[in-house]
């Protein structure tokens, strides 16, 4: 009988006890994990609008407010469950969905201001390619010139499409790239630009004297390297001019042999030649190096510019087989083969040929003047 009711005794202190343990699961708290799902979208929104940018101390704050909740999470989760308090998780989630609304609403704001600016700054550089292609694309500059500029319209072609995407941070990174690469080639063009033009003075005088030396009927070749064209003036007259390719360093005045510059001075036809006589179509062949050209390569062997050893070259032309569309020879001036017909039926052997950098200024090529 005793061992029945310890027995019946034993059940009910169990059957108490796992009352007590079902009381306990029942009452104890539950971890808030509706509220820190929130806490992360809004986060997550506040960086999907570039908060971390335009809205770093915010976006900060609200970063670190989570990671406390986090920490407190994870020391809670160490207790026994009947004894877990999420007061202060709760604290730091509402901390984290404060900040992060902030950041975000900040963001929304400076990020609408900074993309106003970017879109000035886009156009700004945009008209910038806009007058290289124009002015400057068809020099011969230095490949590394050539390259930044390119990389450079690569980079602001990003910033637009970001831009335009609203991703305004990738956006103004992209820009910045954009803008140092062009600035710094538009700039570097612009210099070997103003700088070959120191020349102008001495170009016009000779052209200048080329027309008035056409007067009486008599014909006259005005090569302009710059405009890449060939004038022929009769009376003073311009009376055909045909598009030219020069050499594939054209800009500058020939030095020496290989140098692949087209001359620049007076000259004069000294052999026309047609069939078998060249090897492209038809050309006429002119007196360079002349005295001036002899005098000036002595001089620049003398001051170290070029080799000792080098040689003047020569051969001269202007040829067909022109109309590639770039500049390609070795110095001559060519012209496509119906146009070098035509320039060949014009003129004869003893016909001046001058050749300039530019018969415009500076400042009416560019609307920059040398002294600027």
């Amino acid at each position: 009988m005793k061992v029945k009711r310890r027995t019946i005794a034993g059940v009910g202190i169990i059957g108490l006890a796992a009352a007590g343990v079902a009381f306990g699961i029942y009452t104890a708290p539950e971890p808030p994990l509706d509220e820190m799902k929130i806490a992360l979208e809004r986060l997550s929104e506040a960086k999907k609008a570039e908060a971390q940018v335009y809205a770093h101390d915010a976006y900060k704050a609200a970063e670190q407010a989570y990671d406390s909740a986090m920490v407190c999470w994870a020391e809670e989760n160490k207790r026994l469950f009947l004894f877990r308090d999420y007061t202060e998780l709760n604290r730091w989630i509402s901390v984290t969905i404060e900040k992060a609304a902030e950041a975000e609403q900040l963001s929304g704001k400076r990020s609408k201001s900074a993309g106003n600016k970017l879109q000035q700054g886009i156009s700004i550089l945009e008209k910038k390619i806009e007058i290289y292609n124009r002015f400057y694309k068809r020099l011969p500059l230095p490949s590394s010139v050539t390259k930044a500029h390119h990389k450079g319209s690569i980079k602001l072609s990003e910033a637009k499409f970001a831009w335009e995407n609203k991703r305004f941070g990738e956006a103004e990174k992209s820009f910045q790239q954009a803008k140092e690469l062009i600035n710094a080639s538009s700039n570097k063009a612009e210099k070997l630009l103003t700088s070959w033009f120191s020349g102008h003075n001495a170009w016009q005088k000779l052209a200048k004297a080329a027309i008035a030396q056409s007067a009486n009927g008599k014909k006259v070749i005005v090569v302009d390297k710059l405009a890449h064209t060939c004038t022929v003036y009769q009376n003073k007259k311009a009376i055909r001019t045909f598009d030219a390719e020069l050499g594939v360093n054209w800009m500058g005045d020939k030095k020496s042999k290989g140098d692949k510059a087209t001359p620049e001075g007076n000259y004069k036809i000294t052999q026309k030649k047609s069939g078998g006589n060249t090897k492209f179509h038809k050309a006429l062949l002119i007196n360079y190096p002349n005295d001036e050209d002899r005098q000036r390569f002595q001089q620049n062997k003398k001051a170290g510019i070029i080799p000792s050893k080098a040689d003047i070259g020569g051969l001269i032309e202007i040829h067909g087989l022109g109309g590639k569309g770039v500049d390609w020879t070795d110095g001559c001036v060519a012209l496509r083969n119906d146009e070098m017909d035509a320039l060949y039926q014009l003129v004869a052997v003893g016909t001046p040929v001058v050749i300039v950098g530019s018969i415009r200024s500076l400042n009416e090529v560019t609307g920059k003047n040398v002294a600027e």
